[in-house]
C-alpha cells in the first residue's frame, strides 16, 4: 500500500492522507504537503489534517439524513419533490421524486454557476424550480449538483433546522474544525472560471465577465465549490463540509450498520450508481467486492465494503497545483485495488 501512496506523490499530487478500518482495526498514513503554493516552506500533511470534502457532503449529510427520515417513516422515496417544495408543482417537474433525484435521474442540469445570476440564497430554491429541465426525466443518469441542492432543501424543511444541525465531531460546514491544519485546494476559483469561460464540460449560458467576485488567492480553509461558497454561505446539500480521515472512518462504519444501507445501495438501472451512493467493483482471488461511497471534487473519496466490514478513505489536495489536476477516479482506483488485496492477507 505504501508504494502506491508514494507513487501518487511522485506523480504530482502535493499530499494525501489514506485511512482504513477493517473489522474495527484502523490505520492512517499521511504523506507530502498540505499546502505549498506561494509559501517559502511547505506545510506537511498530518493524520489530523482537515479536508474540503466537496461532493462527499452529498452522502455524509444529505443521503444519510434521507436514510434516517425514510427509516423513521417521515418520508417515502416515492414522495414527489413538489410535496415539500411548492415551486416544483409545475408540469415538467411536478412528478419528480426523491428517488429520482437520489439516482441523478431527475433530468436537471448537472451544474450551473448560480452565484453569477443570484445574490441571495433564498432565491436558489425558486431558481432551480423554474430552470427548464435539460433531459427527459428518468431516461438516463446525469449527475446533478442541482438535484442535491434541492434534496438538501427538502431535508432542511422536514427537519425544521439548517443542515448545520447534522454536523458531528470534526465534520463542519464552511471551515475546518482546526484551521491550523487544513489541506489547501486550488488557486481561487480558477477551475470554475475556466468551466464558465470554456462552456465545458457543460454549455452554461452564464459569462465570466458577469461576476466580479472571482477568488484569486490560494484557498485554504475556504470551501472550493463556488455555489456553496459564493451563494449559500458554505452550507448546502451538495458541498461545503470539512472533515478528517478519522471522522470519515467513523461515518463509514456507522452508515454501513444503518438499517437503510442495504436498500440505498441496491443496484438499479445504473449498475454503479445507487440512492445517493456510487460504487466500485474490485476483484481479487475470486472475490468481486463492491465498495460503496462517493468522490469529492477537491480529491476526496470514501469507500465502504459490507462484505469485509471495511472502510477506506483517500484524501488528497489534487487541486493544489498550477496545471491541470489529475482526476480523482484515476487516483483512487489503484489504491482501492491495493486495499482490497490487503483485506485478503
Amino acid at each position: 500500500m505504501n508504494s502506491e501512496l508514494t507513487s501518487l506523490i511522485e506523480s504530482g499530487i502535493p499530499g494525501l492522507v489514506f485511512a482504513s478500518s477493517h473489522e474495527g482495526r484502523r490505520s492512517t498514513t499521511s504523506i507530502g504537503n498540505r499546502s505549498s503554493l506561494d509559501l517559502a516552506s511547505p506545510l506537511l500533511m498530518t493524520n489530523e489534517t482537515s479536508f474540503d470534502l466537496g461532493s462527499l457532503t452529498k452522502i455524509i449529510i444529505t443521503t444519510s439524513a434521507l436514510m434516517d427520515l425514510v427509516h423513521e417513516k417521515k418520508i417515502s422515496l416515492e414522495d414527489k419533490i413538489s410535496k415539500y417544495i411548492s415551486q416544483w408543482n409545475i408540469s415538467e417537474k411536478s412528478e419528480i421524486t426523491i428517488r429520482e433525484l437520489l439516482q441523478h435521474r431527475g433530468g436537471l442540469w448537472e451544474w450551473r454557476p448560480l452565484y453569477i445570476s443570484l445574490q441571495d440564497p433564498s432565491e436558489v430554491v425558486d431558481y432551480i424550480a423554474r430552470l427548464p429541465l435539460r433531459y427527459p426525466v428518468n431516461q438516463n443518469r446525469h449527475y446533478s449538483d442541482l438535484g442535491f441542492i434541492t434534496l438538501g432543501n427538502v431535508v432542511a424543511r422536514i427537519l425544521g433546522t439548517g443542515l448545520e444541525s447534522l454536523e458531528f465531531a470534526h465534520t463542519k460546514f464552511g471551515a475546518p474544525d482546526d484551521k491550523s491544519d487544513v489541506a489547501a485546494t486550488s488557486r481561487g476559483d480558477r477551475l470554475e472560471r475556466e468551466m464558465v469561460g470554456s462552456h465545458a464540460p457543460y454549455p452554461v449560458p452564464e459569462k465570466v465577465e458577469d461576476f466580479n467576485q472571482w477568488r484569486t488567492h490560494v484557498l485554504s480553509g475556504e470551501v472550493n465549490d463556488g455555489n456553496s461558497f459564493h451563494l449559500m454561505g458554505s452550507v448546502s446539500g451538495h458541498a461545503g463540509l470539512f472533515s478528517t480521515a478519522e471522522d470519515l472512518l467513523d461515518f463509514g462504519e456507522r452508515i454501513e450498520r444503518h438499517p437503510q444501507f442495504e436498500i440505498f445501495t441496491r443496484s438499479g438501472a445504473d449498475a454503479d450508481a445507487h440512492l445517493g451512493f456510487r460504487s466500485w467493483v474490485d476483484t481479487f482471488e475470486g472475490c468481486a467486492d463492491r465498495f460503496y461511497g462517493h468522490t469529492g471534487f477537491p480529491g476526496t473519496v470514501l469507500g465502504i465494503s459490507s462484505r469485509h466490514k471495511a472502510v477506506a478513505t483517500l484524501l488528497t489536495n489534487r487541486l493544489h497545483v498550477e496545471g491541470a489536476p489529475r482526476p480523482t477516479e484515476e487516483l483512487w482506483r489503484p489504491i482501492l485495488r491495493s486495499f482490497h488485496q490487503s483485506l485478503h492477507r
